[in-house]
């Protein structure tokens, strides 16, 4: 080695060792000899060698350090969470792309830009309070006002505290901002849901997959009566009232398995042992893999609505006074008891009831009375019913009565004869007591009928049949019966014809004063000339009027036909002296009777006591105080007050001395026999005696014979009407025979 090759690796060598620390010294270098030194030579290029490798581990790492944070910096800017570096002013050091997208703005805007700016208010001093505390991780919640945004962010900011290893250096925080905007709003949902559910009317349970309760809300605890301590824990079988079948719960587990849901109406039990029925609606809840995990029950209290559905049932097949079936229901019962007789080739009887004279006392004492006596009636008729019979009220005063399985007339007979015993006792209405009859029609199927609308209407043509029998019977169907009532429909309809055309007249009867020898007056009487069937007697047509209702507007048409023809007399210069006319027992209660009469009189000018208004007992006794308080009105108008057919009614002499009356006309039947009758003549001594004692006159019907008369002038009976007399007579007649000898004149009758 030449010296210039040592110089350059003394040179070498300094500067080698000038590195190394733990190698020789330069001075030691220099002693080394040529072999020592070949062996350094060696150790130093094993060792840069060594170096040289460190160096490539190194550059190794540091790629992969360099790898590595631009992997965290991808992450850093992909994660859902905003991070940025803040330093104590709330400063923004470092952000992610996802801070800048919750706040709007871009890195470059954000950097050196205060967090505090998005914050406002209260929670802007929270922010700072947070930066200067001396804590290494605090969380909060804030709202950050975001600039095109039209609700402000809900953000969860949660800051970690750095410190550098350096003394003096300053503290930066790390922050983490969440979005939890939605979060707030289902929270809120959930707290709105939670509120409902709290404060609902209707009553909520919840049970798991083994049926335990694990939630009742409040309207569960006031509906049922158990407290949610009671029945948490327990299963729905708490509430089991024991009216349903085990099919029941068996098909509502099996529609819930299936479907998911259901709902129907059921009954359970109160803490207090009350059944109740509810409306609920069960829902159940799966898991992922279609298990059920909950059953939900939302149920309400619809006691309420039953007791209205009932009542509406009640309505709609019930009537509202008597609580007997009604027409509807009735019809029902009637044509299943068809089917049943149709096949068993069986038979029934249908018994149509109808009460006698009931408008009288409906219109006379009230509503109210009549709707007691209707109450009565039915409770006397349910009394006889056997477990299958039916009876039911059609309106008004009519009542239909089932009997399935009597199938002879005899037997259908002896039910309506024990329905008359029943009403035969008196009424209690009101303290007082009244007799009310009743008249039944019979029917039976197959005989009389192979329906349901035949039956009924045959059972009501028997029942009118017992109206003219008298009332107060019964009557069973036949084919000549319903031949009879045919021709009365027909006959009724010839009636309101005649009436609607004016087709009536009235005959007027004298009636002759015995004590002075003259005419006193004359009765207006109805008659019916027929175009086909010449005159009809008025006992055919009365009680068919009576029936029909039409017998008050003939009553009032007969008041104005009166009227006008005792005009047309006096203008004739003819005095007959009082003209009677009839009020029927219906035009006589009439609420309007007294404000009809009188205008009819002051319109006509007719002076009110030309007129005299005949009645019979049977009108004025059932409503005796309507009789006085209607009787005094008309008499204050100057009407005269007659009572007809004295004698054939059933009269309270005591009553009848306090009734503003002014004479008695004593029934024919009376008259016919006398003076040869002895019972009938002691009968006619008896109420001219006490007419004489109540200072009332009398007028006698009927007189044929001069013996009758000259009796009936001994005992002191004023007036008498009768053929001995005259005949009842059209007004031309009338007119020509007062005009012969008017009222006062002398004649010999």
């Amino acid at each position: 080695m030449d010296k210039a090759s040592d110089d350059s690796l003394l040179q070498f060598l300094r500067a080698e060792a000038e590195g190394l620390a733990d190698q020789p010294s330069l001075a030691e270098v220099e002693e080394l000899s040529s072999q020592q030194i070949q062996t350094l030579l060696h150790d130093l290029w094993v060792h840069q060698i060594e170096l040289e490798m460190q160096n490539e581990e190194l550059r190794k790492t540091q790629a992969v350090l360099a790898a590595s944070r631009d992997k965290f910096s991808q992450l850093y800017d992909a994660a859902p969470v905003g991070y940025c570096t803040l330093n104590a002013k709330g400063i923004i050091l470092e952000c992610n792309h996802t801070l800048c997208r919750l706040l709007g703005l871009s890195r470059a805007k954000l950097l050196h830009y205060p967090l505090g700016h998005f914050v406002d208010g209260q929670e802007l001093s929270i922010l700072h309070h947070m930066l200067n505390t001396d804590q290494n991780n605090l969380e909060h919640s804030l709202k950050f006002s975001v600039k095109g945004r039209s609700q402000p962010l809900h953000m969860l900011l949660h800051l970690h505290r750095i410190v550098h290893g350096l003394e003096g250096s300053e503290a930066v925080w790390l922050a983490a901002c969440s979005d939890i905007s939605q979060l707030q709003e289902l929270s809120l949902e959930l707290k709105i849901k939670g509120r409902a559910l709290e404060s609902t009317l209707e009553g909520v349970m919840i049970t798991n997959q083994q049926m335990q309760i694990c939630y009742v809300n409040p309207a569960f605890e006031l509906t049922t009566g158990f407290s949610r301590e009671q029945a948490l824990g327990q299963t729905p079988r708490l509430l089991k009232s024991g009216k349903h079948t085990s099919t029941f719960y068996a098909d509502m587990w099996s529609a819930l398995n299936r479907e998911g849901s259901w709902r129907g109406e059921i009954w359970n039990r109160r803490a207090n042992g009350e059944i109740y029925p509810e409306w609920l609606s069960i829902s159940t809840i799966f898991d992922e893999q279609r298990r059920p995990q909950y059953f939900v029950g939302v149920f309400s209290d619809i006691s309420r609505e039953e007791s209205t559905r009932r009542r509406l049932h009640q309505l709609a097949y019930f009537d509202g006074i008597t609580e007997l079936p009604n027409r509807h229901l009735f019809t029902d019962r009637l044509n299943q008891e068809l089917a049943h007789a149709r096949r068993n080739q069986s038979g029934f009887a249908l018994l149509f009831m109808d009460l006698d004279r009931f408008k009288s006392i409906n219109d006379t004492l009230g509503h109210s009375v009549g709707d007691e006596l209707l109450l009565q009636v039915s409770q006397r008729l349910k009394s006889e019913l056997r477990e299958n019979d039916t009876v039911a009220r059609m309106g008004g005063d009519e009542f239909l009565m089932l009997l399935p399985g009597v199938d002879s007339q005899h037997d259908a007979e002896q039910v309506a004869a024990k329905i008359l015993e029943l009403m035969a006792r008196p009424f209690d209405l009101g303290g007082r007591q009244y007799h009310i009859s009743i008249s039944v029609g019979v029917s039976r199927y197959p005989e009389d009928g192979l329906d349901g609308e035949t039956l009924i209407k045959h059972a009501d043509i028997a029942m009118y049949r017992s109206k003219d029998r008298g009332r107060n019977t019964f009557s069973s169907f036949s084919h000549s019966l319903n031949q009879q009532m045919s021709e009365q429909v027909l006959l009724e309809n010839d009636l309101r014809e005649a009436l609607r055309h004016d087709r009536l007249e009235l005959h007027y009867q004298p009636q002759w004063d015995l004590a002075r020898g003259s005419w006193f007056g004359v009765e207006a009487l109805l008659r019916w000339p027929h175009p086909e069937h010449g005159m009809i007697p008025p006992g055919d047509f009365i009680p068919l009027a009576e029936q029909s209702g039409l017998i008050v507007h003939i009553g009032y048409w007969v008041l104005r036909r009166a009227v006008r023809q005792y005009l047309d007399w006096k203008a004739q210069g003819l005095d007959v002296g009082l003209i009677s006319i009839n009020l029927s027992p219906h035009q006589f209660l009439q609420s309007n009777l007294v404000e009809t009469i009188g205008p009819i009189l002051s319109e006509s000018g007719m002076p009110a006591g030309s007129l005299a208004i005949e009645i019979t007992e049977s009108a004025a006794m059932p409503n005796f105080h309507y009789s006085i308080k209607t009787l005094e009105s008309l008499r204050s108008m100057g009407i005269a007050i007659h009572i007809d057919d004295f004698g054939t009614g059933f009269s309270s002499l005591s009553h009848l001395r306090h009734l503003p009356i002014d004479m008695l006309k004593i029934d024919r039947q009376f008259i016919d026999e006398i003076p040869d009758n002895q019972d009938d003549l002691a009968i006619v001594q008896s109420i001219l005696a006490m007419a004489k004692a109540l200072k009332l006159g009398v007028v006698a019907e009927g007189v044929e014979t001069q013996g009758q008369s000259d009796f009936l002038s001994r005992e002191g009976c004023q007036i008498g009407q009768g053929y001995l007399f005259a005949k009842p007579q059209p007004h031309g007649e009338i007119s020509e025979l007062f005009g012969k000898m008017g009222v006062g004149g002398r004649g010999s009758g």
